[in-house]
């Protein structure tokens, strides 16, 4: 804890010459209804407690200088109120240094936060701190321009920072700056239901090889349930990442860092992989094209899919008897050379992003040094199923499908991250996402081989438009 707030204190240094440097003012107070917390921060500083005093009398770390007044940091978040715990736990450990800031976090839905946040970075201002998949935050900083601020420093003044890896850094930076602040990890294995009248999954039907996994989906589908089903509606690439890196460990799976298409490199995989719902065996549920995240969840809580899906996120839930999903197992992505030995899938890194026009940007900045602390680690594994830090995980407690997650003789490959590198990036996955679209719509084979094709092309051409 000493060296947190020793850094702490050397990030609040480095942020006020900064402000010195600019001539900026004392930073602006934003409006809204004080929680509990915040009252009793601002009742402490009335009583003519010292700005930036702990209750003991003790001066915390980089409180000098601080004005006495209550200071409110405003978070947007998308998800819902399962969130909030790791939140106030990152609070709480703030204000034993800082008792005056308190947060503010509203809740919205995966759309709307999107819009809101884009609005916010170039137009309407007003948030301090943004809290969604990394992905998406960095497609709104590209989309606006580079609207969000780098948190290279905040990171490095952060407690536990050495949790975050390479393969994180790669997922969470945009030229070569940190953007989305690391709060924990998206990680992806396949499920498989054993509960299926009809369909006994005996140890070499596990479903670790392609051939298995169609086998098996075919077994479902005769017995009257979809063999596998991911939502299409919102995310086509997805199936490609799973199957190609989580199962095999392939990198690029459709651009590389020149960039260069490399759909052509991997049209075989990518066959097989539409064939599942557009092919004469397919055994993808067709309503798939146009489903989001939460009809995808409703399909599975309903037991009428065989194999989907299961993130970190979702395992504890699901293992629970009322949970819908019934008795299921989760394995590795299934390898296309037959040797059974994949992965999990690295999907992404939940994070949170600042507005380079935040209000109260200091305590913001002050707020995510405590996020990988060790209280609210644990309360974002404990509500939301993952986190960077895994000393927090009592491996003991874990529920079934939950400890494959944490199994370290599993290899866990990391998606492919070029939203931050390539401006044109947003302009590059539209037309991928559309190519998809239009191969999953294909009538045969032959039709599926041109619409790949066609999608390698459109690719390059939009690369090359934008060189």
């Amino acid at each position: 804890m000493r060296k947190h707030r020793l850094a702490v204190m050397m990030l609040a240094v480095a942020m006020s010459l900064s402000a010195c440097a600019k001539g900026a003012s004392e930073p602006a107070k934003t409006e809204g209804v004080q929680t509990e917390k915040t009252q009793a921060a601002g009742d402490q500083a009335a009583g003519g407690q010292e700005a930036g005093t702990r209750a003991d009398g003790t001066q915390a770390a980089g409180a000098q200088g601080q004005s006495d007044q209550p200071v409110k940091i405003t978070i947007w978040y998308e998800g819902n109120d399962s969130r909030l715990p790791f939140f106030k736990a990152a609070e709480a450990e703030m204000q034993k240094d800082y008792p005056n800031y308190s947060i503010d976090a509203i809740t919205f839905d995966n759309a709307t936060l999107t819009t809101k946040a884009l609005q916010a970075v170039t137009t309407t201002g007003g948030v301090d701190l943004i809290f969604n998949e990394a992905s998406r935050l960095l497609v709104t900083h590209q989309q606006s321009g580079g609207g969000f601020e780098a948190l290279d420093d905040v990171l490095a003044a952060s407690e536990n920072h050495d949790v975050v890896t390479d393969s994180d850094m790669n997922i969470i930076s945009a030229d070569g700056q940190l953007i989305a602040f690391p709060i924990n990890r998206s990680v992806n294995g396949l499920g498989y239901k054993t509960d299926v009248e009809g369909v006994e999954v005996t140890e070499d039907k596990i479903p670790t090889t392609f051939d298995k996994f169609l086998a098996l989906g075919k077994e479902y589908k005769n017995a009257g349930i979809s063999g596998w089903t991911l939502h299409l509606g919102t995310d086509p690439g997805q199936a490609f990442n799973l199957f190609l890196t989580g199962g095999n460990g392939t990198s690029d799976v459709w651009i590389n860092n020149v960039p260069e298409s490399r759909i052509e490199a991997h049209k075989d995989q990518f066959e097989k992989i539409i064939q599942l719902y557009a092919g004469p065996d397919a055994i993808w549920d067709k309503d798939a094209v146009n489903e989001d995240f939460s009809a995808m969840y409703t399909k599975i809580q309903s037991g009428s899919v065989g194999m989907f899906r299961v993130g970190n996120w979702n395992a504890a839930g699901w293992d629970q008897p009322d949970s819908g999903v019934g008795e299921y197992s989760v394995t590795t992505w299934p390898t296309f050379d037959g040797s059974g030995k994949g992965g999990l899938f690295l999907g992404g890194v939940r994070g949170i992003a600042m507005p380079k026009n935040a209000p109260e940007k200091e305590a913001a900045k002050v707020f995510l040094t405590y996020c990988l602390s060790e209280a609210a680690q644990k309360a974002s594994f404990d509500t939301m199923g993952s986190c960077m830090d895994y000393s927090v995980v009592d491996t003991e407690q874990l529920s079934k499908n939950q400890k494959i997650f944490f199994d370290s003789t599993i290899p866990i490959y990391p998606s492919d991250s070029y939203v931050g590198v390539f401006p044109y990036y947003p302009d590059m996955l539209e037309t991928y996402e559309k190519g998809l679209m239009n191969a999953f719509s294909a009538k045969d084979e032959a039709g599926i081989q041109s619409a790949i094709e066609k999608l390698h092309g459109d690719v390059n051409a939009v690369i090359q438009e934008n060189k």
